[in-house]
């Protein structure tokens, strides 16, 4: 029975305005986003991958259905690193250069830095190899890494700190770095970001700061999907249009909606809204029967017919 399917007491209601507003979208997933944060469930709930929650949400920001401010979903809980590495003692230091793997890592890693590790790197490296299961050779990579980035940023011959390694370390870790497979394609995402990705933080303003971690991922995305410069300024200048601020996920529910149609430049954005613009058509004056239709916005193409019928009526008429 349809009754049974109405809970009296437990009914959600919302305005007619919003209901129009989600029929004429055409967005189904807006719609059950919509009704999952009205019954004030998280967005969890759905179950959907980042990039459909976000072109669903996008959606309803674009409709003035939900609160720019208010994140649709909890953070996911983050691994916290730990305020000091495990207490290695000496012992276990001794224990692991008569070991294969440690042991062959240690010289080859001196030779990197140009230095004697001291006890207290040692333990540091042993951290990196033990505690974060870092594999020998990626922990060289890593190194070799370091070593390239202080050179260019303090000049020929300056060398990492066996503690500014560990925090890089800590960084791979937490991006899945396991393999010189996965080290190869972090360092390609890394060489994006510092070349276009600062490109595209220029763009949106801020040339003089490197991007925080979720920002560097809507970058790296945004780079992947290829837009161009004009593209991405465009999406830049809707955001604040829309919101009157700029919001990364606004503008990356705009990106992601463009990419869905194929889009990456702004003469084919442009081409696009062009035709969808076309496709809208207002109601058409009345004519003569048989009349071939016009236009309706089209004014000039209205004053030449109407200007060709009058010289028909009157040929013989002169200005």
């Amino acid at each position: 029975m349809a009754k049974d399917l109405f809970y009296p007491g437990s009914i959600l209601s919302f305005h007619r305005k919003a209901a129009d507003k989600l029929i004429a979208s055409g967005s189904p997933d807006a719609a059950l986003l919509y009704l999952c944060l009205l019954a004030g469930r998280d967005a969890a709930a759905l179950k959907w991958d980042p990039a459909r929650l976000e072109a669903a949400h996008h959606t309803l920001l674009t409709l003035h259905l939900a609160d720019p401010e208010a994140p649709v979903q909890a953070p996911p809980p983050q691994k916290l690193e730990p305020d000091a590495p495990p207490d290695y003692t000496t012992q276990d230091i001794t224990v692991a250069l008569a070991q294969g793997g440690f042991a062959a890592l240690v010289p080859e890693v001196e030779r990197l830095l140009g230095k004697v590790l001291s006890p207290s790197d040692l333990k540091t490296l042993y951290m990196i190899y033990d505690f974060l299961a870092m594999p020998p050779e990626v922990i060289l990579t890593l190194v070799s890494y370091c070593v390239e980035e202080v050179a260019k940023k303090r000049g020929p011959g300056r060398k990492p700190t066996l503690t500014q390694i560990r925090r890089t370390a800590f960084r791979w870790q937490k991006a899945g770095v396991d393999s010189l497979e996965t080290a190869d394609a972090y360092l390609r995402r890394l060489a994006r970001l510092s070349s276009r990705g600062m490109e595209i933080m220029a763009l949106l303003g801020h040339p003089d700061r490197a991007p925080v971690d979720r920002e560097a991922e809507y970058l790296d995305a945004w780079i992947t999907m290829g837009f161009d410069d004009e593209a991405l300024t465009m999406a830049h200048d809707r955001t604040v249009f829309q919101l009157g601020k700029f919001q990364w996920s606004y503008m990356n529910g705009i990106l992601l909606s463009w990419q869905k149609q194929g889009l990456s430049t702004a003469a084919e954005i442009r081409q696009a809204e062009d035709r969808r613009r076309a496709g809208f058509t207002r109601p058409a004056p009345n004519r003569a029967k048989g009349q071939a239709p016009l236009p309706s916005d089209d004014i000039g193409r209205m004053l030449e017919e109407a200007a060709r019928q009058q010289a028909q009526q009157h040929p013989h008429k002169e200005g």
